[in-house]
């Protein structure tokens, strides 16, 4: 989850971006919901400027910076000061310094549409229609960037998470999806992208058509066939080409929860997205036994569960509020 506040915090901090774009960033920043989770992503925000020094970044940003740093040391040491308020100090100063447009394209103009950004929510899919008409479907906690309008010599959109896109046909303005180390170009196709923070591998799925396939910090390039997949291990920055059951891929997009040959700890990293609970247990407890399974997205955590610990044979779960908690038999 943090990696995903750091990514959208640093996006955001790269760059101009329109005043309606700085509202949304402005609204979705100062929530509450997530704030401790938010407040170390601007921290390590903080952090990384403060290393690097970059030479772009000018000296009234820097000076801007110190002063995002001195409001939140002072609004830290005030122990009366609402949370929300800090927030929304940190917030303007952050704003005001740093946000700029999202790089779709290195060959766009500074100036770009404004950025719309779509959040689906834990154990929700949503469905959207692009400005060129390209269909999206999103899995649960995916957010997707995207212009209000495409322009330049490309039609780029970025995405964290998982998502299906059938992209309306245009030779003359190739539809780039990217994602961190991961970029997936096609004309004309339909594939699945799952690009989720925290996960090592990130994987794209080809439906029909032809894309073309951008890794290992964009250096390396193949172009995908229908029915191939790619998987791409950010760790140990290999690659696998495989030929999965597709109906297994697009499971989600009908409602399904498949797991193929998965460990618990993988189980249990869908579950979290899937359902609005967190898990709570010791990295020991789990084996790493791998299990195939499928779901109903409308079955309960409770009898999934129920499932998954009568298979499993050496753990146990109770679930209180919003937790699941696991231990040993």
């Amino acid at each position: 989850m943090e990696n995903y506040f750091n990514k959208i915090i640093g996006l955001f901090a790269k760059s101009e971006v329109s005043i309606s774009a700085q509202m949304e960033f402005y609204r979705w920043l100062t929530d509450e919901k997530f704030s401790g989770e938010k407040e170390r992503a601007l921290r390590d925000l903080w952090d990384s400027m403060a290393e690097n020094k970059p030479a772009e970044v000018s000296s009234e940003i820097q000076q801007s910076l110190r002063n995002v740093l001195q409001k939140i040391q002072q609004r830290r040491s005030n122990v009366h000061i609402h949370l929300l308020r800090f927030w929304q100090i940190a917030a303007a100063c952050l704003l005001i310094a740093l946000l700029s447009t999202l790089y779709f394209s290195s060959n766009e103009t500074p100036k770009t549409p404004d950025l719309i950004e779509q959040y689906v929510p834990t154990a929700k899919t949503v469905r959207l229609t692009l400005p060129d008409g390209t269909e999206v479907q999103m899995n649960s906690t995916a957010t997707l960037l995207y212009p209000e309008r495409f322009t330049g010599a490309c039609r780029s959109v970025y995405l964290i998470g998982e998502a299906n896109f059938k992209v309306a046909k245009n030779e003359q303005q190739p539809f780039i999806v990217k994602s961190d180390d991961f970029q997936v170009t096609a004309l004309g196709t339909e594939f699945n992208m799952k690009a989720y923070p925290g996960d090592s591998i990130l994987s794209a799925t080809l439906l029909s058509g032809s894309v073309e396939v951008k890794f290992n910090n964009l250096t390396s390039a193949l172009v995908l066939h229908p029915s191939e997949q790619i998987t791409y291990n950010k760790s140990t920055k290999k690659e696998l080409i495989s030929h999965p059951d597709i109906n297994e891929i697009t499971a989600w997009q009908r409602g399904e929860i498949v797991f193929k040959s998965s460990t618990m700890e993988e189980i249990i990293t869908v579950l979290e997205r899937k359902y609005p609970y967190s898990f709570v247990y010791s990295q020991n407890t789990l084996k790493e036994d791998r299990y195939t399974l499928r779901f109903k997205d409308t079955t309960s955590l409770q009898e999934v569960m129920e499932v998954i610990t009568e298979i499993s044979g050496y753990m146990q779960y109770r679930i209180k509020n919003d937790k699941c908690y696991i231990s040993p038999l």
